[in-house]
């Protein structure tokens, strides 16, 4: 498999009420938590993981480091730009991952994806 390190992707959100703080847990207001939005930038880096893999293989997150550097309103719309920077052993997979409202940015992270053959993956889950 080859990846093509540094070049951009994005991905679009909508904040809901299941996605606030108040609903995950982590707050009292009706703003976006930052589990959703942990939530928001694995999932695209998954997704732009996935253009690269065949059917029999996917990818699970091992490692983000995010910071939630501005609230978002329930309503809203984000954006999720990223890039992978680097990729060790054909299989580990880093991500530089910001999100924005609008202009504003509202958070940025470090992501690491490792690459699984599923049935392996789930094979160990299932005779351990």
């Amino acid at each position: 498999m080859t990846f093509e390190i540094n070049k951009e992707f994005k991905e679009e959100y909508i904040v809901k009420e299941n996605h606030s703080a108040k609903n995950m847990g982590s707050g009292d207001l009706e703003v976006l938590a930052t589990p959703s939005l942990v939530a928001f930038m694995e999932n695209a880096a998954k997704n732009h993981l996935n253009t690269f893999l065949t059917a029999d293989y996917s990818s699970v997150g091992s490692n983000i480091n995010i910071n939630h550097v501005a609230p978002t309103l329930i309503g809203k719309k984000i954006t999720i730009k990223g890039k992978i920077t680097q990729v060790i052993k054909d299989r580990i997979i880093i991500f530089s991952l910001e999100a924005f409202e609008n202009d504003k940015k509202i958070g940025d992270a470090e992501h690491t994806r490792v690459i699984i053959n599923n049935q392996k993956f789930i094979s160990k889950l299932t005779n351990a």
